[in-house]
């Protein structure tokens, strides 16, 4: 998730756990903790584009630097700034910000290696969007009002943003879950080959969902609406393809095989002004018009490729494309597309 939502998450669950030996400052503390799994992002100047994409999000959001990662910094927490805090108490707060930071993070399209160092493959189960403000309002809601207030009453008002929060996940995973059957009946429905594929939230949102179906001749894309499709309603699946044979030449170069690792296969390749670019599908496509066909779409995630094995130079969209898709991702989210 974004950096806001982290820190939010942080401070709200540093306050549930220390407020009564930290009051207010337990915010602060949660906002530094709840944001350092992140800070992995400090050793880029020593790694080069590759290397970048592979270590993000992977030692400091596995599964063993939340016992580990709690465990040290708990033992060295500077006496000072304890409070009465026992070692016990401090471990344990540092558990829950840690796994809920990883937490959120396994719930969106990105995911996270949560078997890192010793497996690189990126857990992710796509009920969130990597920003969704649905998610991070009540959050800070809750914080903002326990802050202005005291004892009993501040934690009461941060527990309860806290789970709304909560319950806002609760629905998005019943909310995937029920989407991701609809999508997979309907491709059955079609006697179509699926290879593999992911269904993940659209833009801000848990309402509107997108599936990607890898098969033989391509990527499938495709959108359901919680609120707008019923579902019996067609679905429209238009085809991306991944034009695999544009970097034929380049499979075993350590950028390619990256971008192919990260992506999990649902990539596609284009020939740009005589430079090769790969994009990852998954996080949505960026379309020109309302009916620009694939070839035609970018993508949030997308790097040049070259000869040089360890250049991945990121291609960013422009941004009024950008907005011309938020009123497109309305009308789906009606059931007009």
């Amino acid at each position: 998730m974004d950096s806001v939502t982290q820190a939010a998450l942080g401070a709200s669950v540093a306050h549930l756990c220390w407020n009564r030996q930290l009051g207010r400052r337990s915010f602060l503390w949660g906002v530094f903790w709840g944001t350092l799994p992140d800070l992995d992002i400090i050793i880029y100047p020593f790694l080069n584009d590759v290397n970048r994409l592979y270590l993000h999000r992977a030692e400091s959001h596995s599964v063993f630097f939340i016992f580990f990662g709690s465990f040290i910094f708990a033992r060295f927490f500077p006496e000072k700034w304890r409070a009465g805090l026992s070692f016990k108490r401090i471990f344990s707060g540092l558990f829950l910000i840690f796994a809920t930071h990883i937490l959120i993070d396994y719930f969106t399209i990105y995911g996270t290696q949560l078997l890192a160092p010793f497996s690189r493959y990126g857990f992710a189960r796509g009920n969130m969007y990597i920003i969704d403000p649905l998610y991070t309002i009540p959050l800070l809601a809750g914080i903002c009002a326990s802050f202005a207030a005291k004892g009993r009453k501040a934690f009461f008002l941060n527990i309860t943003g806290f789970s709304v929060s909560c319950c806002y996940i609760l629905f998005s995973l019943s909310s995937h879950f029920y989407a991701d059957n609809i999508f997979k009946k309907h491709l059955k429905t079609e006697n179509i080959r699926v290879i593999d594929s992911i269904t993940g939230a659209a833009p801000f949102n848990t309402l509107l969902w997108r599936h990607i179906a890898l098969t033989d001749k391509g990527i499938l894309t495709g959108y359901f609406s919680i609120i707008g499709n019923r579902p019996e309603d067609n679905i429209l699946f238009e085809l991306i393809p991944r034009n695999e044979h544009l970097i034929k030449n380049f499979d075993n170069q350590i950028n390619v095989k990256a971008v192919k690792w990260f992506s999990k296969g649902f990539y596609t390749v284009k020939n740009i002004n005589n430079s090769l670019v790969m994009s990852d599908v998954r996080f949505g496509e960026i379309r020109p018009d309302k009916e620009a066909s694939p070839e035609k779409w970018n993508y949030i995630f997308s790097w040049k490729i070259s000869d040089d094995s360890d250049s991945l130079v990121r291609v960013t969209p422009e941004t009024e494309n950008i907005k011309k898709n938020a009123g497109l991702m309305w009308e789906r989210l009606k059931g007009n597309l």
